[in-house]
């Protein structure tokens, strides 16, 4: 078993590096994967973090000048990532750490109403019941939080979640994935948040769409058999017809398609790659018909190769898919 100690110093630095343009995937997922203390000391650091993020307005005036060690106080401009590497470099202050993230209980249950955290690694799916009594089912490679009590707000930072929600008047459920908020309205859905796009797939009852903190009335409901496929960074949204019975086959070990676009495909096959796929401009305007089986995700993109008029090219650690024929 691994001293909880070593494994809290390896989760901060893991944590760290999340959103780093080399970030090792698979190496992560298997070191989730290689111990149950490895996934309590990241849960617990997930936690911390978010539970500093909340209190950093108030902990920054009581901090002492330090101008040749400086510590993380604030959020990066570009990063929700803590800076835990120029916390660790102070004994004090890991120290500190160490005492803050050893306590059990800690998750969900401080005083500030800190979001737990959930992250799976590249076999693993993990169900959760929330606390309204809805169910959460969510997938490999993903990174969700959960805050909110019994009217939840859920985050997908990366990754998919299909959710089973049960209707009350009283509350809402809000799923918040790259810039948009899905309130569900007593249903059955998926939200996938990858490769810079966000999906949202409705099976049963229905959902609205709208950007985070926008005019509800720029919604977009979505009723059952219905999809919404959304590029943040462009504002382009495009609505789907999907078959109801396909949805969330992601829990099966599969990935079933009719008439998708090759942007969404590629988006769900970096889940599992480890590699980030992306679509070249000469195959945009392909789509998709068919079943992927996920496996170890090593082989999608030869499977996605071997009925699609692709070529593949890998530049720099990622996967690029062109027309056939296309230079």
């Amino acid at each position: 078993m691994t001293d909880f100690r070593s494994a809290i110093d390896a989760a901060a630095d893991w944590h760290a590096h999340l959103d780093s343009p080399d970030m090792d995937w698979d190496a992560f997922g298997l070191w989730l994967e290689a111990d149950p203390v490895h996934r309590a000391a990241y849960d617990r650091i997930a936690v911390l973090d978010a539970e500093i993020g909340a209190a950093a307005p108030a902990i920054a005036p009581l901090l002492p000048a330090n101008d040749d060690e400086p510590v993380a106080v604030s959020r990066s401009a570009g990063s929700a990532r803590w800076r835990w590497a120029a916390v660790a470099t102070s004994g004090a202050l890991a120290a500190g750490l160490a005492m803050l993230v050893v306590p059990a209980g800690l998750v969900g249950t401080s005083g500030n109403a800190a979001p737990d955290v959930y992250v799976t690694g590249r076999g693993e799916t993990r169900s959760v019941t929330l606390a309204d009594g809805s169910r959460m089912q969510i997938d490999r490679r993903s990174r969700v939080s959960v805050s909110g009590g019994g009217s939840p707000v859920i985050e997908i930072a990366q990754g998919a979640a299909n959710f089973a929600v049960r209707h009350d008047p009283s509350r809402v459920l809000i799923v918040r994935a790259g810039g948009y908020d899905v309130r569900d309205l007593g249903t059955r859905f998926d939200v996938v948040s990858a490769n810079g796009q966000v999906a949202v797939t409705v099976s049963e009852g229905s959902v609205n769409v709208a950007p985070t903190g926008g005019d509800p009335a720029d919604a977009t409901t979505l009723n059952a058999g219905q999809g919404l496929d959304i590029i943040p960074a462009k504002q382009i949204a495009e609505r789907r017809q999907v078959d109801p019975t396909r949805i969330s086959d992601w829990i099966d070990g599969r990935l079933d398609y009719d008439g998708a676009p090759l942007s969404v495909v590629a988006a769900d096959i970096s889940r599992y790659a480890g590699a980030p796929v992306f679509v070249d401009s000469s195959a945009a305007g392909l789509r998709f018909s068919g079943i992927l089986t996920i496996g170890d995700g090593s082989r999608l993109v030869d499977q996605l190769r071997a009925v699609l008029p692709i070529r593949v090219r890998k530049v720099d650690g990622m996967v690029h898919l062109a027309a056939a024929g296309s230079r």
